[in-house]
């Protein structure tokens, strides 16, 4: 058996290429579903598409903690060296290859074509901080900010599973307070943290947590272990529960008290998220086997170009659409573009991302 294959859950992958899927129609598809109840109940559920970005962020957590729980486990100790060079395998050749693009080529095809474009400065993007950077700029970069969040946490992440593998639940504790505590105090006081690595702490210790519950194998694990497929069913069925429970209190409540209730749902979405990855590890009897998903399997296993690329194809796709006048329907022009942004991922993942993702392989330890 293989690094990979031992290491590899496709299930995970499936989830990983719904939550682009979400994301990738949430920026591309603008739909109104009307003012009746059912219209606005839909379109409440729509624009929250967004939610997806979170799942990233529980799956890396996840994933990290799982690999660095095993690693010390069997080797005794765990090698931020090795996890760091890791990291820099998968993200940084198609990042730094999309940072050449659009600081060197093109401001010069911004310059050739007498096209003005907004750049912000390099370093934002260079260093992983354009998280922290709110003016407007080129719309394809702004998608970019959550590799900014992803590197932050890789490199604190590291550092505690370096010098604190023994004190995990205390940190997920204090992840999931300081996250709170921030957002909370963001939203009373009316600051903008929708890009705030703070505000993510508390999707990335959901994701630490969900990975030591299993390692521990305890009742949590137990549960879902057990779960017959008639109790998964219902299990799935919870989320869109929650989804509408929120929706009503929403619709029939002050609008001051939205911005909690929206907070509220984030959190109840990202703890459902946690166990939904631990039911998809451990139930042999769910009622979705995404493992077996070929199509969203293979979304996840190039969802990092598709992300990366996805703003790009979708500023310079509805340019060329708009100068072809088509006059198609939006979800149509979604859909090819979607195709085009496979089609690009798929090249990148074979011939960019997979040399260095079989090094990455090469350097795990267990």
């Amino acid at each position: 058996m293989t690094h990979r294959s031992k290491y590899y859950f496709p299930q995970l992958d499936s989830i990983r290429g719904l939550s682009f899927l979400a994301v990738f129609f949430f920026h591309a598809w603008h739909p109104q579903f009307g003012e009746g109840f059912f219209g606005r109940l839909f379109q409440y559920c729509y624009n929250n598409l967004f939610l997806s970005i979170d799942v990233f962020f529980i799956l890396s957590s996840f994933l990290l903690t799982w690999l660095g729980i095993n690693e010390y486990r069997i080797k005794g100790n765990f090698s931020f060296i090795n996890y760091f060079i890791r990291r820099v395998l998968r993200i940084w050749p198609l990042y730094y290859l999309l940072m050449i693009f659009s600081f060197i080529v093109l401001p010069y095809a911004s310059s050739a074509l007498h096209v003005p474009v907004t750049l912000p400065p390099a370093s934002y993007y260079l260093f992983f901080f354009s998280n922290f950077y709110l003016e407007g700029h080129v719309y394809f970069l702004r998608f970019l900010w959550t590799l900014s969040v992803e590197e932050q946490f890789y490199l604190l992440w590291g550092i505690c599973l370096l010098l604190f593998q023994k004190q995990m639940q205390l940190l997920v504790l204090i992840f999931i307070a300081v996250s709170v505590g921030y957002t909370v105090y963001a939203i009373d006081h009316n600051i903008f943290h929708d890009f705030n690595t703070l505000t993510y702490l508390f999707d990335f210790a959901v994701g630490i947590l969900a990975a030591f519950l299993l390692h521990r194998k305890g009742r949590v694990a137990r549960f879902f272990e057990n779960m017959s497929m008639r109790g998964s069913a219902l299990f799935l069925c919870l989320l869109p529960l929650i989804f509408v429970v929120i929706f009503l209190l929403i619709d029939n409540t002050a609008h001051s008290l939205a911005p909690w209730l929206d907070l509220l749902l984030r959190y109840l979405f990202v703890v459902y998220t946690g166990l939904f990855i631990m039911e998809q590890m451990v139930n042999t009897n769910t009622a979705v086997r995404l493992g077996m998903q070929r199509f969203l399997v293979y979304t996840g296993k190039i969802s990092y170009g598709l992300y990366c690329f996805h703003g790009i194809v979708l500023t310079f796709g509805f340019l060329l659409l708009d100068k072809l006048h088509w006059s198609i329907p939006g979800i149509l022009k979604a859909l090819i573009l979607l195709s085009i942004n496979f089609v690009v991922s798929a090249i990148s993942y074979q011939f960019i991302e997979k040399p260095f993702l079989k090094l990455k392989d090469k350097m795990r330890r267990v």
